[in-house]
This record gives C-alpha cells, structure tokens and sequence, in this order.
C-alpha cells in the first residue's frame, strides 16, 4: 500500500459552467478527469517524474450565427492528452519547473495533424530566502493566436498562514482562514489566460470552396482572461476540494481559416469547483 500510494500521486475532477444563451453569447460547460502518477527517475533525486493522462469534455451552446459573421461551434469538444512534469533542485538555490503535454484536441467528427498538439512550460526557480523564490521562463500554448507566452514572477510565503504566486499568466493569492480537526481551510484570488484549441467540423456549406482548410475542418481557439474568487480546502491524506466563482473576459473565438475574423461573445460570470484525492 505504501508503493501504490507513492506511485498514485493524484485523481482529480473538475468542473466549470459559464453562463451564456443567447445572441453574442457563449455558454460553456467544462469537465476534466486525471490522475497523476509518480516514477523515481534516479535514486539521488527526490523530485520524481509525473505522468498525469487525463480527459476533458467541453460542452458549447452558442454562439448564434448570425451573417454576415457566422461564427460556430459544435455541440462538444474533447481533450485526451498524456502530461508529463518534473521539478528537478539542482543545487540548494537553482531549480526548475518542466512539463510536456502530447493531446489530441477535436470535437472527434475528424482528426487530423492540427488535432495533434503540443505545450509545455520550462521556468527556471531560484531559491532567494527559505520564503522567497523568483520564476522565469516560457509558456508555449500551441494555440492559433499565440503560440507561446513569457512567464514568471515571484513566490513569497511570509509565513504558513498565506502566500503570494505573484507569476504571469496565473497569479494567485490564498491565505488560511482556519483548521477545523485535521483540515485546513483557504480562501483565495487567482487569475488566468484560459481557453484552448480544437479542430472542429464547421456547419454545412462552410467554408465556401477554395477556403484554406481541409474540407469542412477548421482549427478554433477559445481564449479569454478570467479573474477568480474561491475556497479551498486541504484534508488528511491529499484529499483537497475547491469552489470558485469568477468572471471570464476578453472572451474570443478565432479560426485558423480566418473564416469568420475572430468573434468576440460577451463577458460572463463561471462557477467551477473539483476535487482530488
């Protein structure tokens, strides 16, 4: 037992709803399943190595096409990709924050190569104090509009009570508001560049012929910025939970065929929560 559990590292669930129905609106329903598993790479290292495959269904109502911008999307969109992560200390005050992800992204009619994608991050962390450490690398998405992303920022921890992940493109700020028994509770601000990229079947009859895409595919991002506030909570033997309400902006749909120009739908309000084990 004390194998398995050093091996299952993690399972997870999550879930978003994003409210929207109805003309120059987006409504999302969001569900992801994992589990991460750990492998000793050397035994003179403790970080270990972490495969997570995991599953994502997205949901869409909207948006409402309406000419002469008649922007789409299917009724689902699934994820299936293998992430991989490590965390290597080099020395006491050089680290490093390293992850891979293979998927296939598709609303699964058709896949072909742009359904295959890859990202990753690779920051460098150096250990200034025992509370603070500082975070610089790159973000690469992968997606139609932005292929990659600097990030970094600063880690502070005054004391165990809270901490400040001042980092680009996901801060966030959490502080303990109280242990009852043997769970402790948060509560907590973050943000985030969200979204993803799907190879989606378009409506019939579009594109029209000669549009630079393999038949009726297209290749979408959904990208906005969300801003949210939360609780969490962290229990005996890494059973941890959170609920969130946020708000999502700077929301946009843009096709890789250019067909329609990007669709903006308006902001609106998400709940999300998940557990993990």
């Amino acid at each position: 037992m004390g194998s398995m559990t050093k091996f299952l590292q993690r399972v997870y669930l999550d879930y978003h709803w994003f409210a929207g129905n109805g003309e120059n609106q987006l409504g999302i329903n969001d569900i992801g399943v994992g589990a991460t598993f750990a492998l000793p790479l050397f035994k003179n290292i403790e970080t270990p190595f972490l495969i997570t495959p995991g599953f994502g269904l997205h949901l869409w109502s909207g948006p409402v096409s309406v000419p002469p911008d008649p922007a789409d999307m299917p009724a689902q969109t699934y994820d299936a990709f293998l992430d991989t992560a490590w965390a290597p200390q080099i020395n006491p005050w050089l680290g490093a924050d390293l992850a891979f992800r293979i998927g296939i992204y598709s609303d699964f009619s058709q896949v072909n190569a742009n359904s295959i994608r890859y990202t990753g991050r690779g920051l460098a962390v150096v250990t200034i104090s025992p509370s603070v450490k500082l975070k610089a690398g790159i973000f690469y998405l992968d997606r139609v509009k932005i292929k990659m992303l600097p990030a970094g920022g600063i880690v502070w921890t005054p004391n165990p009570d809270i901490y400040f992940n001042i980092l680009f493109p996901n801060p966030k700020v959490a502080k303990r508001l109280t242990t009852w028994g043997t769970t402790e509770w948060w509560m907590y601000a973050a943000g985030d560049y969200g979204g993803g990229t799907w190879t989606i079947k378009r409506e019939s009859g579009f594109p029209p012929p000669g549009a630079a895409t393999d038949g009726m595919l297209d290749t979408v991002d959904y990208n906005d910025i969300r801003i949210a506030a939360g609780l969490e909570f962290k229990g005996m033997r890494q059973f941890t939970g959170y609920f969130e309400v946020g708000l999502s902006c700077s929301r946009e749909l843009v096709y890789e065929s250019g067909l329609p120009p990007a669709y903006y739908p308006n902001n609106t309000v998400y709940l999300g929560g998940g557990v993990a084990y």
